[in-house]
């Protein structure tokens, strides 16, 4: 049987999670990784840390092995029900979560809304037909690949050296420049915030590091959150037209006023995503990803604007991403995006 587990922890890394204490049931998580697990708390209930864990009043500092709180207990008893409804009643699966019931409210709803709005339904004959007629998931994929320059468009995108210079623009309205390099499968960000030192973030397969987090020196990532980091910057790149073969149509929805097809994919055994495409454009609006966590799968939603011409590919120039982490929400603005040109490796290295 699967074990419920973030895609991440599948590495044969060893888990950074040194600092964790009197941590019972989401055992085996890095810190990166049980840090998603509590935001999903956060966004499923609608609460905030200070529901379950204890803070010092004249410190401020977190007391996280502090069991004080009866709402800490009850926690535990809902991410025992999960895993074991997921493991006992769906083979492994993650099928339900916390937002399965509570739907970002702290109590679940015990009974029906009235007046109960029924929508009309279509006779079942109609619905098959409609579904027949969607077009081949291959067939899709195909336009958005001509849509962005063919073939010869596609693979470079996929594959070629990336530099770039982009605003990013946080929840809270402020900008920051970054610059932005990709090769062989790592990428470095590079920014200057208005306040506070630059900052460096490098992911790759193998590991990465960080630098300016908090005023703080280098921080070593191992590979099992330099993963998590991999999957938070690929939010921020357009799709390649790389998609497996299990790739299916599931339904046509409007997004910003443009009829689009749903394309769903499985990207590996613990990771999906749904990409909306055009209907008339071809090209990709909105790719949702989600990956299996122990209480739930954790989405990110990308919304892509502004597709121009960049080194022979029309890619998209603006990324707006939407995440359970509210600090990785935010919009990325690119001014430039250079396709081919070599990157040096030495950037990827941490500073001795």
């Amino acid at each position: 049987m699967r074990k419920l587990a973030l895609v991440i922890t599948l590495l044969a890394a060893v888990a950074a999670n040194a600092e964790q204490k009197n941590v019972q049931l989401l055992t085996n998580l890095s810190d990166w990784q049980l840090g998603a697990v509590m935001d999903n708390f956060t966004a499923s209930l609608g609460v905030h840390c200070d529901t379950c864990h204890v803070r010092n009043e004249q410190t401020k500092a977190w007391d996280f092995p502090n069991d004080a709180k009866p709402e800490k207990k009850t926690a535990r008893e809902m991410i025992k029900m999960v895993i074991d409804l997921n493991e006992k009643s769906f083979h492994g699966h993650t099928v339900i979560g916390c937002y399965t019931c509570h739907l970002g409210k702290e109590h679940p709803s015990l009974a029906v809304s009235l007046p109960v709005n029924i929508p009309p339904s279509k006779p079942e004959a109609e619905e098959a037909a409609e579904r027949k007629a969607y077009p081949a998931a291959k067939d899709i994929v195909a336009k958005y690949i001509t849509a962005i320059g063919g073939e010869a468009a596609a693979k470079k995108l996929a594959t070629a050296p990336m530099t770039a210079k982009a605003s990013r623009i946080g929840g809270n309205g402020q900008a920051m420049p970054i610059e932005v390099y990709r090769s062989g499968g790592s990428v470095m960000m590079r920014g200057t915030p208005a306040e506070g030192p630059a900052m460096a973030q490098v992911y790759s397969p193998t590991g990465g590091w960080m630098t300016g987090r908090q005023g703080q020196g280098i921080h070593t990532l191992p590979p099992v959150d330099a993963a998590v980091g991999l999957a938070s910057a690929r939010a921020y790149e357009p799709f390649d037209g790389t998609i497996s073969d299990k790739a299916r149509v599931v339904g046509k929805e409007t997004v910003d006023g443009h009829e689009t097809w749903i394309v769903g994919a499985p990207i590996d055994d613990h990771t999906r995503q749904r990409l909306y495409f055009d209907a008339t454009t071809g090209l990709v609006l909105r790719r949702v990803v989600t990956m299996d966590s122990p209480v739930g799968r954790l989405p990110t939603q990308t919304d892509f604007e502004d597709y121009r011409d960049a080194s022979g590919v029309r890619v998209p120039f603006t990324f707006r991403v939407a995440s359970i982490n509210g600090g990785q929400s935010a919009t990325r603005k690119y001014t430039s995006i250079d396709l081919g040109a070599a990157v040096d490796a030495k950037l990827f290295e941490a500073p001795k």
